[in-house]
């Protein structure tokens, strides 16, 4: 079964996301608010992907958001990152573009991105 870890701030979103897909029997998904102990439930769960938002609140922006997933490289290196973000933000996506391009995430998507589409990509991860 693989472990797919949902790093949001909002819930509503994460738990529509894990509606959608609750009825794939080799996926299981993890809602982890706290960045700070991702790395953690990652290892403990040993996920195989994690979908990481970057907030539009303090503290959870891109740069800090980027720093999680080097640290995640790190750590995890077998689980795939896909970053969720903000399209209106240029310059957070402008950073998720180089960290793609660098191999720093596996890929990105937009907040606007249809539920059907983010079951899909991580599905495919």
């Amino acid at each position: 079964m693989q472990t797919i870890v949902l790093v949001m701030r909002r819930r509503l979103a994460a738990q529509g996301l894990m509606r959608k897909l609750r009825d794939d029997p080799g996926f299981q998904f993890v809602f982890e608010p706290s960045y700070s102990i991702v790395a953690e439930t990652i290892r403990s769960r040993n996920a195989g992907v994690a979908l990481i938002e970057i907030a539009l609140t303090a503290g959870h922006d891109a740069v800090r958001c980027l720093a999680l997933c080097a640290q995640l490289r790190r750590q995890a290196p077998l689980c795939k990152l896909l970053l969720m973000c903000p399209e209106q933000d240029t310059a957070a996506v402008a950073q998720a573009v180089e960290a793609k391009r660098e191999g720093r995430i596996d890929d990105f998507v937009f907040y606007d991105a249809s539920a059907e589409y983010l079951a899909f990509k991580l599905l495919s991860m």
